[in-house]
């Protein structure tokens, strides 16, 4: 499975919390699956491989701390991650990423590139990866009016709406208040084939 995040645009502590909860419910949705979803197919813990996607990581301009979080979070949901990668924002790069690890992994979470602007390309390297074409998400776009108040199907911010065909949403649930999440986390790709044993 793929997952990747609709960005909270909330202060730090609310998407960290948010987060937990979203990985939360998409680990516990596709444990009964972890078996036939495993690399090796044998029943083994469920794997992950991280992806973070920017050029201002690379370019030391901002430090990446998901990788810790998304670390410790999918331990304590019997998650190993066993990889983690750092991509600039190139389509190219992302896609052959994405085609690469996620047969090799159970999970792989994807954290940023998910934006507005001409740089966030990760759902058009998804669905690259996927061979799927891409489509304005109805839910998503009525959020993004939302939040944004834009209507227009070719304005920046409803690029935010355009995801991968497979997308599936999960809102997931705060722990501390028991409502639905306001923006959810973004599955896709979750009916992968099994990999065949040689």
């Amino acid at each position: 499975m793929l997952i990747f995040s609709f960005p909270s645009l909330s202060r730090a502590v609310v998407r960290v919390r948010t987060l937990a909860a979203q990985l939360s419910k998409a680990a516990m949705s596709t444990n009964h699956q972890s078996s036939s979803l495993s690399p090796a197919g044998n029943g083994d813990a469920p794997t992950a491989a991280i992806l973070i996607i920017g050029d201002e990581i690379l370019k030391g301009h901002t430090r990446d701390t998901n990788s810790a979080f998304l670390t410790r979070a999918l331990r304590k949901l019997g998650v190993s991650v066993q990889r983690i990668t750092v991509i600039p924002d190139v389509q190219e790069v992302i896609a052959k990423e994405v085609a690469l690890l996620s047969p090799q992994y159970t999970h792989l979470i994807t954290s940023g590139g998910i934006g507005p602007t001409h740089d966030d390309v990760t759902f058009e390297s998804i669905a690259m990866a996927f061979q799927e074409e891409l489509y304005p998400h109805p839910e998503l776009s009525r959020l993004v009016q939302e939040f944004f108040g834009v209507v227009d199907k070719d304005s920046a911010a409803m690029k935010l709406a355009t995801v991968p065909r497979s997308a599936k949403l999960n809102y997931g649930t705060d722990p501390q208040t028991g409502q639905l999440m306001r923006y959810p986390v973004i599955l896709s790709h979750l009916n992968r084939r099994k990999p065949t044993q040689e």
